[in-house]
């Protein structure tokens, strides 16, 4: 595993469906709104380019309009998302754990043997485990680019590092309940967290799904046919500093949310905004056995409000979405199976040439490229 989290085994369609094409899950014309505007200031990587997941990143700058795929080496195709962006970084695993430059990959330096990688909330710095399964379990804390490493932090057996966070390690056990977790201290349970489905992450909040059910894509759909995923009433959002718990009904009209991946075995570090105020969640349209789900837009802070729907973002259940790096722009799959942008504050959309977003990693990187 990537180490970016597991709480069950992934969900993987039959082997005779495992390409990966770009579901639109829309029906009829819609009108293309204008263009994202270079304000948007982000630059994101995305990843795989090819269907059995070993072809590369691409790489699309929105302020310059310029849209590449680098010589990237080659990702580990048995993982679901073995890239994770650390500033101007990726941090990415072949089976070991490496970091490059997301414009000039052609020179990666290891980081660590081991195949468990996580956030970390120190700036250009990256969690690494070893030893998860045995009595020797322990994390150390690497700095992205140069490869320093902190001193090794024993894990109690049983714990895997998801994250770092403001409260702590976030941390689960024995395949089971979340936790908060410092060094010598009793471990926090977050509530209602047995058994969850995944969904997001940041430094503050964590979001996870509960109180669900299991369905399937029909049989008959040319690709992901077959496809068991679950569909759940309740997405709970806990705030790890305040430890406050607001739960989200599913919206009306809706089969109930989605976890991230369709329940698959990471975490999302893109859905929650940077300002840990907003975040986005889908949540699948009937019928069922078509897999598509619509996003929606989940105030975090201030009075309890209703998911807000994000315009024309009906897509197959396996795209993904990521906040731009100020968090004021929402990206995400649109009509034609092209990115497209919402910006909470006023509702307003704009499009993209650029293909999206079934990839198993959206992400913004840190700074401009060229």
């Amino acid at each position: 595993m990537s180490g970016l989290g597991s709480v069950r085994p992934p969900v993987r369609p039959p082997a005779s469906t495992a390409s990966r094409p770009a579901h639109r899950g829309h029906v009829g014309a819609v009108r293309q709104p204008a263009e994202i505007p270079e304000s948007a200031d982000t630059t994101l990587v995305m990843w795989p380019v090819e269907a059995d997941q070993s072809g590369g990143i691409y790489v699309d700058n929105l302020r310059t309009r310029h849209f590449w795929q680098p010589l990237a080496p080659a990702m580990d195709p048995g993982e679901f998302a073995p890239v994770l962006p650390v500033g101007r970084w990726i941090v990415w695993s072949d089976g070991a754990i490496h970091e490059v430059s997301a414009t000039n990959p052609g020179n990666p330096r290891l980081l660590g043997k081991t195949l468990q990688f996580a956030p970390s909330i120190t700036p250009g710095h990256v969690w690494l485990q070893y030893g998860f399964g045995h009595k020797k379990n322990y994390v150390r804390l690497v700095a992205v680019p140069g490869g320093r490493a902190g001193r090794p932090i024993a894990l109690p057996h049983g714990f895997e590092l998801l994250a770092g966070t403001r409260a702590g390690l976030l941390v689960e056990v024995n395949f089971g309940n979340l936790a908060l977790w410092k060094p010598g201290a009793t471990p926090v349970t977050l509530p209602r967290s047995a058994i969850p489905y995944p969904v997001a992450a940041s430094a503050g909040v964590v979001a996870y799904d509960t109180d669900c059910r299991d369905v399937s894509t029909a049989a008959s759909l040319p690709t992901y046919g077959n496809m068991g995923y679950p569909v759940c009433k309740t997405l709970r959002v806990y705030n790890v500093v305040t430890r406050r718990l607001r739960s989200f009904a599913a919206p009306a009209g809706t089969l109930g949310w989605v976890p991230n991946r369709a329940g698959a075995s990471f975490w999302s570090f893109t859905d929650i905004a940077p300002s840990g105020r907003l975040m986005a969640a889908h949540a699948a349209l009937s019928p069922a056995g078509r897999g598509i789900v619509r996003t929606f837009v989940l105030r975090l802070a201030g009075p309890a409000s209703k998911p807000v729907p994000v315009p024309s973002s009906a897509a197959f259940l396996l795209s993904e979405m990521a906040w731009s790096a100020r968090g004021s722009l929402l990206f995400y799959q649109g009509p034609g199976a092209h990115l497209w942008a919402y910006r909470p504050a006023s509702g307003r959309v704009w499009s993209s040439k650029t293909p999206c977003c079934n990839y198993e990693v959206l992400a913004p990187i840190g700074g401009s490229h060229r």
